[in-house]
């Protein structure tokens, strides 16, 4: 219990971190790093420290619009210039957005609002409708309340989605609280909590080796122009959008090497999701000649590896919605994404006992991530499983045996008592009872 003066995040300013009755807070001032300015904060953090020990602290008093001012009731002040409603302030944030993060990403966080977050009814009125100012972590949970009892085509939300939806409006009030449309935080952490995903099931859901080669079969018979990107999928573990900004130079047929170090989503070319995913991956001996039949007639080096059949750059969207889907349906498979060929080959590895290092390079993840998604594909894991299983059966084969005769195992008479050794003649002596003759003759000649 009690306040230091810290050097604020931004490392120009001083701020206070106090911590009182389990409640922390760090309270940024505009006071710069100076030693004049440390020396006045210090008096004041020794003012609120005496406070805090003889239990007469007011936060309010001291941080009227403090980080943690919702938690004793002093409700934000709207000023004119805070008249921003969520539906506002969103149109301009998703602009600057575009220019924050990947295009997916943007349609996503657009998706989630237009859609979820904007039209949700919070006490008669839409969320969208809320001014900023007056938002407070009340409505988080009620919003979470709704999304929890409405139903979409005749099924409620899963905790995965709300948290989805959740998240997306964090990243706009965080960049509300930025610009000076927001005041506090809401997202308080000793208030406010995810949805605990337990009704979720898992992303990862591998084709089976028996689903992969109809899949081949089906490609190479009824849509033979995608056979090779397919067999790729299956046999690479890269994710789709990596695929599809392959380039005939980032291909080696002859050494069997292919580099990975870009991605291409909703038409637009960036960098792969993580620093890890830049990489050069081994082509197996099953793909390469695949691949060389297919780059036969690919002169131009910048030209993409895979194409729709009207030459243009393949669209994992697209191509999910035109290509796989209608194959799986024609082929009697469960629909799953396209992008669990990546698990597909993770999975498969995995069980045949690759080394984790060799799967690591290939995919791009880390070898704790391939261990936490995929243990149950590890051998390793459990290697003297089929000893323990034998070992379980036969302990209860003897169980049901001994419970069927147990009078052959038991006996009710007492064990029979050995009769004390007879002395062989030889003159008694400490511990010399019961030996042979030539012992103890060998015991007094020697």
């Amino acid at each position: 219990m009690g306040c230091k003066v810290k050097k604020a995040k931004d490392g120009a300013h001083l701020a206070l971190q106090l911590f009182w009755n389990r409640i922390r807070s760090w309270e940024t001032t505009r006071l710069e790093d100076t030693p004049e300015n440390r020396e006045f904060l210090q008096a004041k953090a020794v003012i609120i420290s005496r406070e805090m020990r003889k239990g007469t602290f007011d936060y309010v008093a001291h941080f009227p619009s403090g980080n943690r001012a919702h938690l004793f009731g002093a409700a934000p002040r709207i000023r004119a210039a805070d008249l921003n409603t969520v539906r506002k302030y969103f149109a301009e944030w998703i602009k600057r957005r575009v220019h924050q993060v990947r295009p997916q990403q943007v349609r996503c966080d657009k998706s989630y609002f237009t859609r979820h977050i904007l039209p949700a009814v919070i006490n008669g009125q839409e969320f969208g409708d809320f001014y900023l100012a007056s938002l407070t972590v009340h409505h988080l949970q009620q919003l979470q309340e709704f999304f929890k009892s409405e139903r979409i085509d005749g099924q409620p939300y899963k905790a995965a989605s709300v948290n989805k939806f959740i998240r997306a409006l964090r990243a706009m009030l965080k960049d509300a609280r930025r610009t000076g449309a927001m005041a506090i935080n809401i997202f308080d952490r000793d208030l406010f909590s995810p949805l605990p995903e337990t009704d979720s099931q898992s992303e990862i859901d591998p084709y089976l080796p028996e689903e992969r080669e109809r899949i081949f079969n089906g490609f190479l018979q009824h849509r033979r122009h995608y056979h090779a990107f397919v067999f790729h999928q299956f046999w690479t573990g890269c994710r789709p959008s990596e695929a599809c900004a392959l380039r005939r130079r980032d291909c080696d047929l002859n050494y069997g090497w292919e580099r990975i170090d870009k991605s291409r989503v909703s038409g637009s070319q960036d960098g792969t999701k993580t620093g890890p995913s830049n990489r050069q991956i081994k082509l197996h001996d099953n793909l390469v000649p695949v691949l060389q039949e297919h780059a036969r007639f690919i002169l131009d080096p910048d030209a993409y590896l895979f194409t729709t059949t009207e030459g243009a750059p393949i669209d994992e969207s697209n191509f999910y919605k035109r290509e796989w889907l209608p194959m799986l349906r024609k082929l009697k498979i469960r629909p799953r994404p396209f992008y669990n060929t990546r698990h597909s080959y993770a999975s498969f590895m995995i069980s045949i006992g690759s080394p984790m290092g060799f799967i690591s390079a290939q995919t791009g993840d880390k070898e704790a991530t391939l261990r936490k998604h995929y243990a149950k594909y590890i051998e390793e894991l459990d290697p003297n499983r089929k000893w323990v299983e034998d070992q379980i059966r036969k302990s209860e084969k003897s169980a049901r045996k001994s419970e069927k005769s147990p009078s052959r195992n038991a006996s009710t008479k007492p064990a029979k008592m050995k009769n004390p050794l007879v002395s062989q003649g030889v003159k008694s002596g400490a511990g010399e009872e019961g030996r042979t003759p030539d012992l103890m003759l060998g015991k007094h000649t020697l």
